[in-house]
């Protein structure tokens, strides 16, 4: 006995070391030919008769496991099934139920031999390639798990009075991978006419399975989704109704907030707010943006060039609320100076102006040239001062389904950077 304990043992150790150098699959599994799995589970388990009434037996089962992986087919680099043989040990608690109630519990004790397959989702990885600290995706934990189902025939040597002592016998589950040898099991069980549910464990001895791994890299969707929410929001304050006006008299730690309200939604409304953090040697300038609807805050803080190109935009992660910074590539700089975002020339502004108004606002009350350009698309007006930073205090545009209205509420000084900004 000595001598096979030995033997079994040598086994394993060859067998662990054999399944260090294998072909690396881009689809593959948590197993190695050769892997030896240890491991057990406790079940809730009952048999045939108290499936269908009140009699019968029922109980806790516990049961023992060794595992060997014998085969693992490859083919073009695709190798996800494992296949193998086990040898499981079962015991535990039995409680027998008649009409009366349960009687006096008896131990169950047996053997038993199965064929074991396996399908496994190692090397599909999604992850953030910058984000040491991206949340674990879908397919991140996929790689972890593996389906798994035994067959085989059971002997027991205590039994239930009445039953055979042979029978069929099943399992079938999944494994969680916690680290690489190391997994968690939830499975349904039959062995011999009773079934259950199951949990445990089990600890691989060998390395597992080498991927090339299918990474796909989300940063650019990631960062898309922030330009995306940044873009529907920055129309609102600084180009008011695809038109721009100037921003050269807004000096360093200067800025302006706005309320938008729209007809459509008459109840809600959306502050702006809008500053100047620095105007560096070449040019460039760093702005910030902050939106508020209803106690949320989304703060954007953005350098743009001469020519109104975004050169960097940083934000601050939903989820991890650290401060991240996108610098566009070639192929997705986002210029803000489009064709369908116009200037205004000497010529347009007195085509378009109709006079000059008072207009009354929370920041105060300011002489203002009102200016009016219809489109077929929409109507737009604007209210004209230089005696503000960016020479607006109001403007409106509108067509046959809503109409949006800005208003300055008040102008700020000595605005400072809140995500870190140079």
């Amino acid at each position: 006995m000595k001598r096979v304990c030995v033997f079994i043992f040598l086994v394993s150790i060859g067998a662990a070391v054999f399944a260090e150098d294998s072909q690396e699959v881009w689809w593959g599994s948590n197993y190695m030919m050769g892997n030896f799995l240890y491991g057990g589970t406790v079940s809730i388990e009952a048999d045939n008769g108290m499936m269908t009434s009140t009699t019968g037996n029922a109980g806790l089962g516990v049961l023992g496991k060794t595992e060997m992986i014998l085969y693992k087919p490859v083919m073009w680099e695709i190798s996800p099934f494992d296949f193998g043989v086990a040898a499981k040990v079962r015991t535990g608690i039995i409680f027998p139920f008649n009409e009366s109630g349960s009687s006096d519990p008896w131990f169950p004790l047996g053997v038993a031999a199965f064929g074991t397959a396996h399908m496994g989702f190692k090397g599909f990885n999604v992850h953030f390639s910058d984000f040491g600290d991206a949340p674990v995706l879908f397919f991140n934990i996929l790689s972890r798990f593996d389906y798994y189902m035994n067959m085989g025939l059971a002997f027991d040597i205590l039994k239930a009075p009445g039953s055979k002592s042979i029978g069929f016998a099943m399992a079938t589950g999944v494994n969680y991978f916690v680290n690489e040898n190391f997994c968690l099991t939830t499975e349904y069980t039959y062995w011999n006419g009773f079934s259950g549910f199951a949990v445990g464990g089990s600890y691989k001895l060998g390395k597992g399975q080498k991927t090339k791994s299918v990474d796909v890299d989300l940063n650019p969707l990631y960062y898309q989704i922030y330009l995306g929410q940044f873009y529907s929001l920055y129309w609102y304050s600084f180009y008011a109704g695809g038109f721009y006006f100037d921003d050269s008299s807004y000096k360093e730690g200067e800025g302006s907030v706005w309320k938008l309200t729209s007809k459509s939604n008459p109840g809600d409304s959306l502050l702006v707010d809008k500053a100047l953090l620095k105007i560096n040697s070449d040019g460039t300038k760093w702005w910030k943006v902050k939106y508020s609807d209803d106690g949320d805050d989304i703060v954007f803080e953005f350098l743009i060039d001469t020519d109104y190109r975004i050169v960097k935009l940083r934000f601050r992660d939903a989820d991890t609320g650290k401060i991240q910074e996108y610098e566009p590539t070639d192929k997705d700089i986002v210029t803000y100076r489009k064709e369908d975002m116009r200037t205004f020339t000497d010529s347009d502004y007195s085509e378009m102006k109709t006079g000059t108004e008072k207009v009354k606002t929370p920041a105060g009350i300011f002489l203002a040239d009102h200016l009016v350009h219809t489109e077929e698309e929409a109507d737009y007006e604007w209210w004209i001062t230089d005696k503000v930073p960016g020479n607006m205090v109001k403007f409106s545009w509108y067509d046959s389904d809503d109409k949006v209205t800005g208003i300055l509420e008040k102008i700020t000084k000595g605005n400072r950077s809140e995500l870190k900004t140079d």
